[in-house]
């Protein structure tokens, strides 16, 4: 240790087993991520479409090209693909990319050679490297996986490595072995998982709450799957209805983000019985939520694990939990559940009265969740603090939130 910091030095990278076996669908894609969703690039992308030279075709295509015209935007936001209609105009009728197949994938912007993949070096002493799900060729490889996740690392070349400092008088040192644990927990299958999500809140709540001894914290973590056996309690209506709510203002409140959402939305809301933009005056009924939760578990009850699979992927993806300060610990704690109880939400309401019930339809709707929440931090962040200053951020809550 240093007087100055932790130093952490990363020689090795990190990445879930399916990682290498992702490949783009292209033309068999039916959730495209060149449609629905803005596509924005740095200066450096920006210039080198710019300089693009091919066919007619490909450089009227081009015109889709435009500057962000916003002195705050982000460095990654410098130029953007116009989306007519919600559709990428370098994307042509057979769902592949004209400049990609014109000019090959080294002339595409980084944001469209790197999606879904994502990389970042880590205070777990690792680069890290995940894939979002917010493609459904990533939902498609978590699916293939009834084992459960797994994860390989090799060696970084000496060009790759890298270190970092980080505070010595904080969590950040013992980033792995807390996240690790956390795993651990969310792929224990000796419990359902909501009871599995609720018990990684509950070790985390301890050291949000100022719990430094972490061998001693560690041990009564590991052990936690067998002393909270209580946890378990039959479903209340008022419980239900308040998880049913909480979900319905995320739903609408993320709808109007995109036309795919926004219709998919419409859907959910008409299949509850809700023909309003807004939840105060409505009058909830759980029984098509229920009615769609009971097909949803016959339809799906050989691929439990599949949303195990999803949620532990997202915990490495964020880089969850968040251990730079008890506070941020709790934060990104409650961020995780509300974030299950969404994508759960989801995945069952694809089980709606009047859809299919399939996987495609499963997909369909994560997908957008995806879309629509995992890739906008500001949303996620403005759900969580709504929790918080609705004294909601509690224990209590957070089984209510799981047991949808």
């Amino acid at each position: 240790m240093s007087a100055s910091g932790f130093p952490i030095l990363i020689q090795e990278g990190l990445r879930p087993v399916y990682y290498d076996k992702f490949h783009c669908l292209a033309e068999g894609c039916r959730l495209s991520c060149c449609k629905g969703w803005s596509i924005t690039f740095n200066k450096k992308d920006y210039l080198a479409l710019r300089r693009q030279s091919g066919s007619p075709e490909l450089m009227e295509r081009l015109t889709g090209l435009r500057r962000v015209r916003d002195p705050n935007a982000a460095e990654n936001r410098y130029g953007e693909f116009t989306m007519e209609g919600g559709t990428c105009a370098l994307l042509r009728e057979d769902c592949l990319c004209a400049l990609q197949t014109e000019r090959g994938p080294d002339a595409l912007p980084e944001v469209c050679r790197n999606f879904p993949r994502t990389w970042a070096y880590q205070p777990s002493g690792y680069l890290e490297r995940s894939l979002t799900p917010a493609c459904e060729g990533v939902l498609a490889l978590l699916w293939d996986l009834p084992e459960g996740l797994e994860f390989l690392s090799d060696p970084l070349t000496k060009e790759q490595r890298r270190s970092m400092t980080v505070e010595e008088d904080s969590l950040l040192p013992f980033f792995q072995p807390i996240r690790s644990l956390c795993i651990d927990l969310l792929q224990d299958r000796r419990a359902p998982l909501p009871r599995r999500i609720l018990l990684v809140a509950m070790a985390l709540k301890e050291l949000a709450e100022g719990e430094r001894d972490l061998p001693a914290w560690l041990e009564r973590s590991r052990s936690l799957p067998e002393t909270a056996a209580g946890l378990d309690t039959e479903e209340t209506d008022s419980a239900a209805a308040l998880f049913l709510s909480n979900n319905l203002h995320t739903l609408l409140r993320l709808r109007s983000l995109s036309d795919d959402f926004n219709r998919l939305s419409g859907e959910l809301l008409f299949a509850l019985g809700i023909q309003t933009h807004g939840l105060a005056r409505v009058k909830l009924s759980l029984a098509p939520y229920r009615a769609a939760r009971e097909r949803f578990e016959e339809c799906f009850k050989e691929r439990e694990y599949f949303m195990e699979n999803l949620m532990t992927a997202l915990f490495f993806h964020l880089h969850l939990p968040d251990v730079t300060s008890g506070e941020a610990l709790w934060k990104s704690c409650v961020n995780f559940c509300n974030l299950y109880s969404f994508y759960r939400f989801m995945a069952v309401m694809s089980c709606r009265e009047g859809s299919a019930g399939n996987r495609e339809e499963l997909f369909r709707s994560l997908v957008h969740v995806s879309r629509s929440l995992l890739h906008n931090g500001a949303q996620r962040s403005a759900l969580r603090d709504e929790l918080f200053q609705n004294d909601s951020a509690t224990l209590a809550h957070m089984a209510i939130l799981l047991g949808g």
